[in-house]
């Protein structure tokens, strides 16, 4: 997996050699961060609650770095000199900071730091992307048009495929969170048979039920337009499509107007497996 480490120039990283942030994969590790300044001077001396904020909009501008933000830490770890009168001014501004996210968190009292004017010091785990999996953030589908300008475009262009055009047969649902295009998911209606392709997930939203809330919108939109069978071709997620219904079929069972479609013509016989799912009627 990809490391990324950030540093933000404080002379303490460069005297013991650390980074104020570590990047791996998807999972985020930052340093114990103090309310100071780059040059090291301690910011609002004596105020508890005012150097939790600064240190935290340090942690937060190192996340930012690496496309995170405070929605994606799971786990806060406060250290704090002098308990009983600072608790409160650290408490309120970590209420203030997470009260809708809710991250684990611990505080525990210490003698002190490298500097007698440092009251906290926090350090933060996190992991990118987990803010779509907040309660309340399934992903919205909608139908997607083709403007060759559109988010939708350049997600398909991004992972090189095709952008289907306007007054064609090729038919696509779009997933956002938060007003984020994290997905899409194609098809292409042959009778009472159609065709799934071009399922997408982007990378920071995979494992969030994205990729299972497109198919399953897509299979009920077919059912309820009368279709009776859904194929796909596939050369490495058979596992995947099978969770939903879809059985493996072979090459001459599959419709013959669907066998014609650019999705499976693109293939040989015994390139890939071809696999069936048989809707539901109507009710």
């Amino acid at each position: 997996m990809r490391r990324t480490n950030v540093s933000s120039g404080t002379p303490w990283e460069t005297e013991v050699a650390y980074s104020r942030l570590v990047k791996v994969g998807r999972q985020i590790y930052v340093s114990g961060t103090t309310g100071t300044e780059p040059t090291g001077e301690v910011v609002s001396e004596g105020d508890a609650y005012a150097q939790t904020l600064h240190a935290f909009q340090k942690i937060e501008s190192a996340l930012q770095e690496v496309g995170a933000s405070l929605a994606d830490v799971v786990r806060t770890r406060i250290f704090v000199v002098g308990m009983r009168e600072n608790y409160p001014g650290v408490a309120r501004a970590h209420k203030e900071l997470f009260e809708q996210t809710l991250p684990a968190a611990t505080m525990v009292e210490v003698s002190g730091f490298v500097d007698p004017a440092m009251l906290v010091e926090i350090e933060v785990d996190a992991i990118e992307g987990v803010a779509r999996a907040a309660v309340g953030s399934r992903p919205r589908i909608v139908e997607a048009s083709f403007e060759p300008e559109s988010d939708l475009a350049g997600m398909l262009r991004s992972v090189d495929l095709p952008v289907p055009s306007d007054g064609g047969n090729v038919r696509m649902l779009k997933a956002y969170v938060g007003g984020e295009l994290v997905g899409c998911v194609g098809y292409e209606r042959f009778g009472s048979s159609a065709v799934l392709h071009s399922l997408v997930v982007i990378r920071e939203a995979k494992g969030e039920g994205v990729g299972r809330t497109l198919v399953e919108s897509l299979l009920a939109t077919l059912r309820d337009a009368g279709c009776k069978q859904v194929f796909l071709v596939t050369a490495d997620t058979a596992q995947y499509f099978g969770y939903f219904g879809f059985v493996p079929v072979e090459h001459g069972s599959v419709d013959p107007a669907v066998l014609a479609s650019p999705e499976f013509s693109a293939y040989a016989p015994g390139e890939a497996i071809c696999m069936r799912y048989t809707l539901p009627r109507r009710k």
